[in-house]
């Protein structure tokens, strides 16, 4: 981007327009309008008279100087870099607001003016207010009638004197841009934004809680330019940002996040400005914002750039456009299970069975626990018969969805072996869909798991019903106990077998208080006990404890047996409960080799805690 030279004159005191001056722009009407912008061009180098007047940045007595509300500047068409602003040290105070009365020389090129009042500040003899005014909201200072508005805390001579206050010095406030009469021919209007070189693909002024998804095809490699301007906090998830996903492996190939800097305004604004080399091949661009802070409405300072707050992607090389095309967005091709829109405290569970190997694609959103060590709300795919798992939603493993940082989403494709499973989705107590506690993620009609066929060879054939079988390996079972339990179920070996056991209970601080264990009906020996150095977590709470493992029991008659404690059972959780809730309790069957073992868990072991405790 080239460098924008800039020479700044200050007037002694702001006039009306001086003999031999004409308007080129002039940016008022802010009583109505959070921002406005107007573009032009200049032919050789000229000199801009710029007057003024806003508001902000007064130091206050806690010793820190606000920030400016009511302001106006200047950017370069073409680099989108910052010619000139209004502030603090350039302005001079005027009764309650700021002035400038100055010029700029500006050489040959096009030029983007912006005059912006998102919010305001009253003071009073006992009252200073600073806020944001949204004007989607009316009346903006109190209402008379409703309890519950933008500003609903104002009311009675509060809200009047504010509002008072407001209509006399947002009349005032705007900016004119002047030049001498003689060289207002060099000056040409246009409507901004300037439109950038190469454009192929945009999604700008987005607005509030919104989900962007726009699908694109490269016939060839590619260099590509990425504009985005988005939201986020420095070090944290971008709420507003943009990323892209090559739709062949779901893949991220380019995320805002990484390569971002400030956009001037508002500390939480953020840009990047990236070039990538992409492979021929299908792509989707994706933009999610939160619910504040856009062009709709602007709660802080806005970016340099305003008109462009979203992404847009150019080719380096004209005679690249030829090669990328935008084609229409398709989410779900070959769904096979969708468990979606899931609420709070939900279990969901649905089977489906393959006839032959398939890659699948797995699609699920869900939320981060606040250790952020694990999901809260997660999917896993289980082997219907084993229960072993085969795909579950790690937290390493999942993305930013947009809004709260919470919000996780994974979007994968695996191949999966011939036979029948089980796609699992569960949720904690607390935002899922229709209930955030926070902001929501950006496809939240979508929050859950979605599994689809995957691939130009797929086939929708290869997709059976899945039907529960008895299972004929099962030799006994304590399905779903509840609290207080005491349970034998007596089962006999006509022959020495290799026995599969895969129970579920509740432990904590290395005892189990929900457990199983075997023993021999003539003795009353016990052969085999679940205890907690065995077990591994089984999601959920840390409490919950599962063991999946095989053992040689000799032919013989037993008692498979249950005991659990007053709380924390099927049916009656006290806290979150495990992930395969549904074989709370144990299953004892003939082992073929084909479950999981001891030494490959279905879920890695959480660290232990200091002061772990039921």
């Amino acid at each position: 981007m080239r460098r924008l030279a800039v020479t700044l004159f200050v007037c002694a005191a702001a006039t009306v327009a001086g003999a031999g001056e004409k308007t080129v722009v002039s940016l008022r009407g802010m009583c109505e309008t959070e921002l406005k912008s107007a573009g032009f061009s200049v032919s050789q180098r000229t000199t801009i008279h710029i007057r003024a007047r806003g508001g902000g940045g007064e130091t206050r007595w806690s010793g820190k100087s606000n920030q400016m509300f009511a302001y106006g500047w200047i950017i370069d068409a073409d680099t989108r870099e910052l010619a000139w602003r209004m502030d603090q040290q350039n302005s001079e105070k005027s009764a309650a607001d700021r002035e400038f009365d100055g010029t700029i020389s500006l050489g040959p090129g096009s030029y983007e003016a912006y005059f912006t009042a998102w919010g305001f500040e009253y003071s009073s003899t006992f009252t200073h207010v600073s806020m944001n005014v949204d004007r989607r909201r009316k009346p903006l200072f109190g209402n008379r009638e409703k309890k519950k508005d933008v500003f609903g805390w104002f009311s009675g001579w509060a809200a009047e004197d504010l509002e008072k206050s407001w209509q006399e010095r947002c009349a005032s406030w705007g900016m004119d841009l002047l030049v001498d009469d003689r060289a207002s021919r060099w000056v040409a209007p246009f409507t901004p934004p300037k439109e950038m070189p190469g454009v192929v693909m945009k999604a700008t002024r987005v607005g509030d809680s919104a989900c962007v998804r726009r699908a694109f095809v490269l016939a060839e490699p590619m260099n590509l330019t990425v504009y985005a301007i988005g939201e986020g906090i420095p070090g944290q998830e971008l709420v507003d940002g943009a990323w892209i996903v090559d739709a062949r492996d779901r893949r991220r190939v380019w995320s805002m996040r990484e390569d971002c800097e400030w956009a001037g305004g508002a500390t939480k604004n953020h840009r990047s400005v990236s070039e990538i080399d992409l492979p021929g091949g299908e792509y989707v661009l994706y933009y999610s914002s939160d619910d504040t802070h856009s062009p709709m409405d602007w709660n802080s300072e806005p970016p340099t750039d305003p008109l462009n707050w979203g992404v847009t992607i150019a080719v380096r090389d004209e005679r690249d456009r030829k090669n990328f095309k935008a084609v229409p967005y398709q989410e779900e091709e070959n769904v096979i299970v969708k468990l979606t829109k899931v609420r709070d405290d939900e279990h969901r569970t649905t089977g489906f069975a393959l006839k032959k190997d398939a890659q699948v694609r797995i699609y699920a959103l869900g939320e981060r626990s606040n250790s952020m060590k694990q999901m809260a709300d997660f999917g896993s795919i289980l082997d219907a018969r084993t229960r072993a798992r085969v795909w579950t939603m790690d937290v390493d493993r999942t993305q930013h969805a947009g809004g709260a940082a919470k919000n996780r989403s994974i979007d994968e494709v695996i191949t999966l072996p011939r036979g029948n499973y089980l796609v699992v989705y569960t949720t904690d107590d607390s935002h899922a869909y229709g209930s955030w506690n926070s902001d929501p993620p950006c496809d939240r009609e979508n929050y859950g798991i979605t599994v689809m066929g995957s691939g130009p060879t797929f086939n929708p054939a290869v997709v059976g019903k899945y039907v529960e079988e008895q299972d004929r390996a099962l030799i006994a079972q304590i399905s779903r106990p509840g609290n207080d339990e005491d349970r034998s179920e007596p089962f006999r070996l006509d022959r020495t077998t290799r026995v599969r056991i895969y129970a579920i209970g509740e432990g904590a601080s290395r005892t189990m208080y929900d457990y199983a264990w075997i023993e021999e009906v003539r003795t009353g020996n016990i052969v085999w006990e679940m205890t907690y150095a065995m077990t591994f977590h089984a999601g959920g709470d840390r409490k919950n404890r599962m063991v999946s493992t095989s053992i040689l029991l000799e032919r013989g008659e037993y008692r498979l047996r249950w005991r659990s404690d007053d709380s924390h059972s099927y049916g009656d959780w006290n806290s979150d409960p495990p992930q395969d809730q549904q074989y709370w309790g144990v299953t004892l069957s003939r082992d073929d080799g084909a479950g999981p073992s001891v030494a490959d868990p279905p879920m890695a072991p959480l660290p232990p805690e200091p002061g772990d405790r039921r």
